[in-house]
Order: structure tokens, then C-alpha cells, then sequence
């Protein structure tokens, strides 16, 4: 099996999960990331002014296709406190974005190591999952589990912390062996759809609201499709706005 940095056992993991592109500031505690994105390639990199901004775009990014995910990368300490603004609202609006941080070496991490925050407790509140891995061997199964929790049931961000020795660290890893977690999606039975239509047509003034979820479903084309079939009138709210054309 090969053996390598634990970073690039990461990059290649997100290569396979489909990230094309990452936004970030590098920065001393997450250099070793950036030396692996240049080494392995596949992954284009956008410069920011800030990581507040970076965190933005990561969301904007990801909002622009379907199965997109956007990836923002800063250094220890402000870095990560900088994102919390951008998780929060990729949080709010059900958007998955993936940030990773970089982290003091971990046996100088609780002895008030130069930028060495608890980001983890920090970002806790907004996000869906957030964790610093303090173990080599485990940085490929983290960054997996963190591509499963974005896009399993309702989407949001999370939050990867890397200590700078775990980064380093040689591991053996094989990323032919490697599959992503299957997604956990809502499902509908057919009687609760039934309900819903039945629901729908007992109502003396019926109306849809189309929300950000018709986005992060891709299910435009469906609603349009489903309004014309019922002709019941839709209002977009701010988030879902486009879902159905203001003409229409």
C-alpha cells in the first residue's frame, strides 16, 4: 500500500469526492495542504483577500451547480474564527461547504500555543459537524465522513481541523480503495404523498411556496412541471427565488 503524507491522502479523497476547486488564505499551520494541492494537482486554488471571503465564495460556489461542494481553507486561529460568519450562513440556508483549518502541533495545542483556539467548540453551533483529527490514520476516514454529512439529509457545512504534525505524518493509504459514504436522503412514501395531494385539493385557496430547498434538490424543472399540472399559484421566497420563472 502507499505510503504518503496524511494531506495528500486528504487532497486525493476530495479529488475523488469531486472537488474541483478551493478558496482559502494560506497561511504557516496549513502550508503542508497547499504543498499538497500543488504536488497532486486536480484542485484549482482562488487566492482571497480574507477568509471571511474566501468562506463566501466557498457557499456561492457551491450554489452554482448542483452536487457542487465548496471547499475554504485557512490557517490556525483567526482563520478559522474568520469563517464563522460564511458557515452561519451556509448553515441557515441548508448549503454544504467544507472548511478546513490548520492547527498547532497537537502536543502544544492546550498549552496556549501561539494561535492555538478550540475551533471545534467555536464552530460547533454552526455547522453539522465539526472536528479536529488528531490522528494520521484517521484523516482520510474524517474527510469521508465529512462529504457524507454535508449532503445527507437536510445539507449544511462542516468544519475539518489539522493539527500541523498530522498533517505531516506518513500514513498508507490507497485510494483505489477508496468509496465515498452512500448519501442519506429524505424519502417519501406514497400514502404521504397521497395525503399531500388530498391536502392540496381540499384546500379553498391552495398555494406553493417555493422555498431554497427546490435549489438544493435540483427539483426546479419539477415544480414548474407540477404547478402546471395542478395550476395552483407559487410564491417564491427570498431564497427561492428563479425557482420558477417570474414570467411564468
Amino acid at each position: 500500500m502507499a505510503r504518503m503524507r496524511a494531506i495528500e491522502a486528504a487532497v486525493l479523497v476530495m479529488r475523488r469526492e469531486g472537488v474541483d476547486t478551493a478558496f482559502g488564505v494560506p497561511g504557516a499551520a496549513i502550508n503542508p495542504l497547499y504543498a499538497a494541492l500543488k504536488k497532486l494537482g486536480g484542485i484549482d486554488h482562488v487566492l482571497a483577500r480574507h477568509v471571511e471571503g474566501a468562506s463566501h465564495m466557498a457557499e456561492g460556489y457551491t450554489r452554482t451547480n448542483a452536487g457542487n461542494i465548496g471547499v475554504c481553507i485557512g490557517t490556525s486561529g483567526p482563520a478559522g474564527t474568520d469563517m464563522v460568519t460564511g458557515l452561519y450562513s451556509a448553515s441557515a440556508d441548508s448549503i454544504p461547504i467544507l472548511c478546513i483549518t490548520g492547527q498547532a502541533p497537537r502536543a502544544r495545542m492546550h498549552k496556549e500555543d501561539f494561535q492555538a483556539v478550540d475551533i471545534t467548540s467555536i464552530v460547533g453551533p454552526v455547522t453539522k459537524w465539526a472536528t479536529t483529527v488528531m490522528e494520521p490514520g484517521q484523516v482520510p476516514r474524517a474527510f469521508q465522513r465529512a462529504f457524507h454529512e454535508m449532503r445527507s439529509g437536510r445539507p449544511g457545512p462542516v468544519l475539518i481541523d489539522l493539527p500541523f504534525d498530522v498533517q505531516m505524518a506518513e500514513i498508507e493509504f490507497d485510494i483505489d480503495a477508496y468509496e465515498p459514504l452512500p448519501v442519506a436522503k429524505p424519502s417519501t412514501r406514497r400514502v404521504q404523498a397521497e395525503k399531500a395531494i388530498a391536502m392540496l385539493n381540499d384546500a379553498e385557496r391552495p398555494l406553493l411556496v417555493a422555498g431554497g430547498g427546490i435549489f438544493n434538490a435540483n427539483a426546479a424543472d419539477k415544480l414548474v412541471e407540477f404547478a402546471e399540472l395542478t395550476g395552483v399559484p407559487v410564491v417564491p421566497t427570498l431564497m427561492g427565488w428563479g425557482a420558477i420563472p417570474d414570467d411564468h
